[in-house]
C-alpha cells in the first residue's frame, strides 16, 4: 500500500491560518508561531456550508496547538500514517497509524472547544471529511442520527473502501484542477460508508427538517448577546407579544430566551479563554459577571468543567507525543 509522498513545501503559522479561517472563524494558533509549522501538503476545502474536506501528508515542524470550536456534526477521519493527540472539550486522546491505517469519528452535539497538538518530527498522513449536524437532520431519521451521534470519539479499522475513498481524495488535493464536485462525490461516498456501517444508511420517509422558526429567533437573538436583552422590543419586531415569543422560543429550543442569552455569553466566555488567551476575570466579564466566583459557578453548571481545567486541559504542549 502506498500514499502521495510529502512534497517539500513548508507551511507557516499565517498560511496555515488563512487555509483554516474560511473553515472555522475561531481558529487560533498558541504560543511563539513564527516559522513554518508544516512541511508537505496540505489542504483545506469547504464544500457549501455544511461540507468540507481536509488532506493533510505532511511532517510537523514544531510543538504547538491548534485551537478552534469545532460546530456540532460528524467528523470522520482516516489516518494513513503516523500519531495525532487533541483534546475535545474537557478530554484528551492520542491516536496511532503507525503500523496500520486507523478510523476516527468525532460525533459532536453541540459546539466543542478542539484542541490539535502538533508535535515535532511527526509525519501524518490523513484525511478529513466533515458534515454538520444540519445537514444529517435532513437526511436522517431521529433515530439513525442518535445511533450515530451515541458516542463522541470512535475508533475502528477502515476497509479497503474507507482506504480507496481517502487515497483519491488525497490525490484530488494535490490537483489544481480537481472540481468541488469531484471532491463532493468522494467525501460522499466516504459518508454514505460509515452512515451505512453505523446502520442508518437508508433515507427517512419522513426526514427531520431544520427548525427555521428556532433559527430565525436565534439569529434575531444574536444583537441581545452583549448587552441587555429588551423582550418587548424583539417581540415587537418580529409581530407578536412577549409571551407568544417566549412560548414560541421554548418550543423551538426548549429553553427560554433568559437562558438562551446567559448560554451564549457563557460559550463566548469559553471561546476567550481557549483561543484568545482571557483570563478568568475577563471572560466573567464577557460574560456579564461582576463577580468572577459567580462566573466559574454558572460555568461548571452549564459545561461541567471549571474553566481553569478546561484551559488546562487545552493548554498542555502535547498529549503523549
Amino acid at each position: 500500500m502506498s500514499w502521495p509522498a510529502p512534497d517539500q513545501h513548508r507551511v507557516s503559522a499565517d498560511q496555515l491560518h488563512r487555509k483554516i479561517l474560511p473553515l472555522n472563524p475561531d481558529h487560533r494558533l498558541q504560543g511563539d508561531c513564527r516559522g513554518p509549522l508544516v512541511e508537505g501538503h496540505i489542504e483545506f476545502q469547504r464544500i457549501g456550508t455544511d461540507l468540507s474536506v481536509h488532506c493533510l501528508a505532511g511532517r510537523e515542524l514544531v510543538d504547538t496547538r491548534s485551537s478552534s470550536e469545532i460546530n456540532a456534526g460528524l467528523s470522520i477521519n482516516i489516518f494513513l500514517k503516523g500519531r495525532v493527540s487533541f483534546a475535545l472539550g474537557l478530554e484528551s486522546f492520542r491516536v496511532s497509524a503507525e503500523h496500520s491505517p486507523l478510523g476516527l469519528t468525532l460525533a459532536v452535539s453541540e459546539p466543542q472547544p478542539f484542541t490539535r497538538f502538533l508535535c515535532k518530527g511527526q509525519e501524518v498522513v490523513k484525511v478529513n471529511v466533515s458534515v454538520s449536524k444540519a445537514w444529517l437532520a435532513s437526511r436522517l431519521d431521529e433515530t439513525s442520527i442518535a445511533s450515530l451521534m451515541h458516542t463522541s470519539v470512535t475508533t475502528w479499522t477502515p476497509s479497503r473502501a474507507h482506504i480507496e475513498l481517502a487515497q483519491r481524495l488525497m490525490a484530488l488535493s494535490h490537483s489544481s484542477r480537481t472540481s468541488l464536485l469531484s471532491y463532493e462525490l468522494c467525501a460522499l461516498e466516504l459518508v454514505s460508508l460509515i452512515t451505512e456501517q453505523a446502520s442508518v444508511g437508508q433515507h427517512s420517509s419522513n426526514p427531520l427538517a431544520p427548525n427555521e422558526c428556532g433559527d430565525s429567533l436565534c439569529r434575531q437573538l444574536e444583537s441581545f448577546v452583549e448587552g441587555e436583552c429588551d423582550l418587548q422590543t424583539l417581540a415587537s419586531r418580529l409581530g407578536m407579544s412577549v409571551s407568544t415569543l417566549q412560548r414560541r422560543f421554548k418550543a423551538a429550543q426548549g429553553i427560554t430566551v433568559m437562558e438562551y442569552l446567559r448560554r451564549q455569553r457563557l460559550e463566548k466566555a469559553r471561546r476567550a479563554l481557549l483561543l484568545a488567551g482571557a483570563s478568568v476575570q475577563q471572560a466573567a466579564y464577557l460574560a456579564g459577571y461582576e463577580h468572577p466566583g459567580n462566573f466559574v459557578n454558572a460555568f461548571k453548571r452549564l459545561f461541567n468543567v471549571t474553566p481553569a481545567a478546561l484551559v488546562r486541559a487545552h493548554r498542555k504542549t502535547s498529549v503523549g507525543c
